[in-house]
């Protein structure tokens, strides 16, 4: 095959991909998607779901995920994820939690990202941006500019009250943004059906530790908690 790659980049990424597949015995691509399990430093379990298909299918998956095992399980759940999958922390109890699980029926993934949307910050963030540009929430000095911790504070107050008028028009257009412009949710339906279907197929694996990708998942995970605080 050829590529652009020098001799010592291309030796290191056969070496991740060969480390990969050792510790999980497959990779992730667009026709296998690999859930792994393993436990953090303080015995919480951390799940990974190592996919290819990027942010506007993994964040709404994340959403129907959590919604899910809150509804059936009581199980409070972390998630956080990026273009390259999903990173679930779970309690230590949850030891018998079947993974099969986390792949939502494509019958219910709309129900579930819906109920869980006006929770999320991501919403929050939207329904911000949308209220300032609505000018809803206006500076008290044009000439100076608000604190951000401010402009939360408002826009949450403001949330607050709006969440008792379903049709408020900043509600709308904050769900039309974060459904139509951050998620894929047709994509995500797609997917959930080839994974019932077995057209894309599951690899699941207990680990002693995060393998190659899901390392690289859990810090990228990590760096994008950061910016979002």
């Amino acid at each position: 095959n050829s590529h652009s790659l020098d001799s010592f980049a291309a030796h290191n990424v056969l070496k991740y991909l060969d480390d990969q597949a050792e510790a999980t015995g497959a990779v992730p691509d667009d026709r296998t998607i690999v859930i792994e399990r393993f436990r953090d430093e303080i015995g919480d379990w951390r799940v990974c779901i190592l996919s290819p298909f990027g942010v506007p299918v993994h964040a709404p998956w994340a959403m129907a995920i959590e919604r899910r095992l809150v509804e059936r399980y009581d199980i409070p759940v972390e998630t956080m994820y990026t273009d390259d999958g999903i990173v679930m922390r779970l309690p230590e109890a949850a030891d018998d939690l079947p993974l099969h699980e986390l792949i939502i029926d494509p019958d219910d993934i709309d129900e579930l990202v819906m109920a869980s949307l006006p929770n999320t910050s991501l919403f929050s963030a939207r329904f911000r941006e949308c209220s300032a540009r609505a000018l809803i929430l206006p500076r008290r000095r044009p000439d100076q500019r608000t604190p951000l911790w401010q402009q939360r504070q408002r826009a949450a107050d403001l949330l607050a009250v709006a969440g008792k008028y379903p049709t408020f028009p900043m509600l709308l257009e904050a769900s039309r943004e974060c459904l139509q412009d951050v998620f894929d949710v047709p994509a995500l339906r797609e997917v959930l059906t080839q994974l019932r279907s077995r057209t894309i197929r599951v690899v699941t694996v207990d680990t002693a530790k995060a393998s190659p990708f899901a390392q690289s998942l859990l810090f990228r995970s990590a760096l994008q908690s950061s910016r979002i605080t």
